[in-house]
């Protein structure tokens, strides 16, 4: 239960800090992250890779920030590996964001200032028990690529009986298709 704690506590910290990374001002409206909205899939022989990815008004207030509403793109994926289910968040796609009472997506990002076809941000690698950093390219209206999945820098933190992992397996450089 402390461990569950502290992953959530990290997590929260984590999420706040990639956002206030990305922002301008307390009221940053992101235009251009809403041609990633929509349902992407990828798959390759027994294996697939989904993304239901969303834009919201995100809502900071409470977490030592005064009145911070961020446009965000928010998300779930469910990773199947050789027939098998690895990760999935995406049954509670239709649950509003809420920062203050635990978060259910595990995808949140913005474009990036300076190529807006570029979306960076963090998921939760679920099943390594810790949160990675992506980069999304958009290519077209039907298809984008997610060029790279990798760990933040700076300090790792692990106990004896869960020491940090720093693999990945969640799928990289792959182009995902938009799903109609």
């Amino acid at each position: 239960m402390k461990t569950k704690k502290i992953v959530l506590t990290i997590m929260i910290t984590l999420l706040v800090t990639v956002n206030l990374m990305f922002a301008q001002d307390t009221s940053r409206y992101d235009k251009e992250a809403r041609k990633f909205v929509g349902t992407w899939k990828w798959e390759k022989d027994n294996s697939s890779f989904k993304l239901i990815l969303k834009f919201e008004d995100v809502d900071f207030s409470g977490n030592g920030c005064e009145q911070m509403i961020m446009e965000r793109i928010v998300g779930y994926h469910k990773f199947v590996k050789n027939g098998k289910i690895v990760e999935d968040s995406t049954p509670f796609k239709d649950i509003k964001i809420n920062i203050n009472k635990g978060l259910k997506n595990t995808l949140f990002g913005g474009t990036n200032t300076e190529n807006k076809d570029i979306l960076e941000g963090s998921i939760t690698h679920s099943s390594k028990k810790k949160i990675v950093k992506f980069v999304i390219k958009y290519i077209d209206y039907n298809h984008i690529k997610l060029v790279k999945i990798y760990n933040a820098p700076g300090v790792k933190i692990g106990t004896p009986d869960n020491p940090y992992d720093s693999s990945i397996s969640l799928p990289q450089n792959i182009i995902l298709t938009k799903k109609k």
